[in-house]
């Protein structure tokens, strides 16, 4: 994830709720438990979808 959205240039702030509490409650109150969820705007994606990525990075 973190190569695909460097190579497309796009700033993005890693958090692993792993390790991170705040990130894990973050993840809590979107409703996912899962890894990876990448937020663009109002809309999260849900696993390395790189269709849906792109679409939500042109608009």
């Amino acid at each position: 994830m973190t190569e695909f959205l460097a190579g497309k240039g796009v700033a993005f702030i890693r958090k692993d709720p792993m390790v991170d509490p705040e990130a894990e409650a973050e993840l809590a109150a979107l409703g996912h438990y899962s890894t990876p969820v990448t937020i663009v705007g109002d809309e999260a994606v849900v696993g390395f979808d790189p269709e849906a990525l792109q679409r939500l990075l042109e608009t």
